[in-house]
């Protein structure tokens, strides 16, 4: 009656709909299982419009098309409070865990989260969780082991070396390769050999470095690659569009931008009046 694993990580490339299927996720839960759920982001703008706004989407096509559905799932006096407040009230029939059947968004703060109950937390881009605060709000928001279901999702790609802690721990420990082997760390999950799948204790994670998607054609990749955004930062690129760490040591401008910048200010007669300084 328990899940096999407690904490899923679902890592991909960008564009490979891992917000999509955490709000599919965690409206699934929230529906089967009940208790306190939780989408949790850097900040509380980011919080609000990534995996909640999926399921808000849900339940306002749902509350159009299906009104006997949405009563049954929603109290019937809660709409108006979803887009006013930051929690969904879930209807308490066929659930799990004990009560309140909710789901909040919050920001990256972990006294305000202390002595929580959550049977549910969604992390969203877990590499740019990098401070001493966010590795507390880890802890504090574990799965509760009294409750009869309860765990954590992350999605995410990957993050910088050095810098995203809490992410690279989980990597490190699961799918980097073991030196003396070359093999992962984690152990492969059995019947899943030919997919980037590996798990460790109670931990369950999906790496995935390919463009899988059918709009990750050729074109688009190249496109990506090609954006005048990434000009001169190829790790960038790496990082999203490949789902590989990157030390975060690449220059914001290439040097043959800023040089041809600087020939056109002195053929303008621009000065530097800081130079020697």
């Amino acid at each position: 009656g328990k899940f096999p694993y407690r904490t899923i990580i679902y890592s991909a490339i960008k564009k490979s709909g891992k917000t999509e299927i955490g709000g599919g996720i965690t409206y699934s839960f929230c529906r089967l299982y009940g208790g306190s759920a939780y989408s949790i982001a850097n900040d509380e703008d980011q919080a609000a419009s990534r995996m909640w706004q999926r399921v808000v989407e849900v339940l306002e096509l749902m509350r159009r098309k299906n009104p006997a559905l949405y009563t049954q799932v929603i109290h019937s006096d809660h709409w108006e409070k979803i887009f006013k407040g930051r929690v969904i009230k879930f209807a308490d029939g066929g659930q799990v865990n004990p009560g309140p059947h909710t789901l909040e968004y919050i920001p990256n703060d972990y006294k305000g989260e202390a002595g929580g109950m959550p049977s549910l937390t969604d992390w969203d881009e877990l590499w740019a969780y990098a401070s001493t605060a966010a590795e507390r709000l880890w802890t504090e928001m574990q799965p509760i082991p009294t409750l009869p279901v309860s765990m954590r999702l992350v999605t995410t790609y990957a993050g910088f070396y050095g810098e995203s802690h809490l992410l690279y721990s989980i990597y490190e420990a699961l799918v980097d390769p073991d030196p003396h082997t070359g093999e992962p760390r984690g152990e492969r999950v059995p019947g899943l050999e030919d997919l980037p799948v590996f798990r460790k204790g109670s931990y369950f994670c999906y790496w995935d470095e390919e463009p899988r998607m059918p709009w990750h054609t050729p074109e688009f990749m190249d496109e990506a690659r090609n954006d005048p955004s990434l000009n001169g930062r190829e790790q960038e690129y790496e990082r999203i569009w490949r789902n590989r760490w990157v030390t975060g040591l690449d220059a914001f401008l290439p040097m043959s931008i800023i040089n041809a910048r600087m020939a056109e200010g002195d053929a303008l007669g621009l000065v530097n009046h800081m130079a020697g300084m």
